[in-house]
């Protein structure tokens, strides 16, 4: 008797497994992002088993097409910057930080042709920017540093694909740009002129989802959270192996990404803890932002810190 309540325990426990098995495999989501060493340990998590087939990664061009793919809702995950995030918050658009990629020191950057070597003499100069909040906030702060209002640049709105070209082709300045495109700027007669270093924790890099995709695909959410941390782990560990695969998917050589990467920090699980928490650094930057985008009328209000953050995902 007891053998046959075991063996029937045992075939209901089997069947229960595979049927659940069954309905985390139909599940997918997608992640999006554009090209940015920031986002780049997801597609190393991936190339490591980290992040199972059932999470796709796509790569867009810009942000405003990674923005405009979350909008119309063909991507449950979005790679975007913090002050992005408010701005699709501000739409109306239900959506929480859950983990934080990592945070821009010098990576994001105002280059400019060699003959201009400080941001005062961009006065009548022509300078492009993606117009995304992104691009907006770093034009905003280095004209501040610059002593420059809005009508003393020609401005020229550019995506960060569209950026080179017009670089080399004479038919702008500077550029507000960020890597690996700046790199490849930096090729030309060029020179960096203002970074994000001189704006410490204000470009933040963030991953984001609707309400009901957190609720819906939360174990899939883990998994693409975990595999972010071993990705940095295995650059720890394996540092040159780790860049190899990096650069190689970006089109860059290993000595380009690891100087970009030098100008980016990548926060553990830990620190992402400290960041998430409730009246943690991250809330202090929102309420930071919330006042540059609502006085650049990128926002038509501030946006309630505690509202958007969502520190579950990166607890043990």
């Amino acid at each position: 008797m007891k053998t046959r309540y075991f063996l029937l325990s045992l075939l209901i426990f089997t069947i229960v497994s595979q049927l659940g098995c069954s309905d985390f495999d139909k599940k997918t989501i997608r992640v999006g992002s554009n090209v940015w060493p920031g986002y780049e340990t997801l597609h190393l998590a991936k190339h490591l088993g980290h992040i199972p087939h059932n999470i796709k990664l796509i790569e867009l061009m810009s942000a405003t097409d990674v923005m405009e793919a979350f909008r119309l809702g063909r991507l449950e995950i979005a790679a975007l910057t913090l002050d992005e995030a408010m701005t699709l918050v501000s739409e109306g658009i239900n959506l929480k930080i859950f983990l934080v990629m990592d945070v821009s020191h010098g990576g994001d950057m105002v280059i400019s042709r060699s003959t201009i070597s400080d941001l005062s003499e961009l006065k009548g100069k022509t300078i492009a920017y993606e117009q995304t909040a992104l691009g907006a906030l770093m034009l905003h702060e280095a004209m501040q540093a610059g002593g420059l209002n809005i009508d003393d640049l020609k401005l020229v709105h550019l995506k960060i694909h569209q950026q080179i070209e017009a670089f080399n082709d004479g038919s702008i300045d500077a550029v507000i740009t960020f890597e690996p495109v700046a790199t490849k700027l930096l090729q030309f007669d060029s020179n960096v002129i203002f970074d994000s270093s001189n704006i410490p924790n204000m470009i933040v890099d963030v991953l984001v989802a609707r309400d009901n995709t957190l609720k819906e695909h939360s174990q899939l959410i883990k998994i693409l959270v975990n595999g972010q941390f071993e990705a940095l782990q295995a650059i720890n560990e394996k540092r040159y192996e780790s860049l190899e695969v990096m650069s190689q998917r970006m089109g860059i050589s290993i000595e380009d990404l690891n100087t970009a990467m030098a100008g980016i920090h990548y926060p553990s699980m830990q620190e992402n803890q400290q960041l998430l928490a409730r009246g943690g650094t991250l809330n202090k930057t929102i309420k930071r932002l919330n006042r540059i985008l609502h006085e650049t009328s990128i926002i038509p209000k501030p946006i309630d810190a505690k509202a958007l953050i969502d520190d579950t995902y990166v607890k043990p």
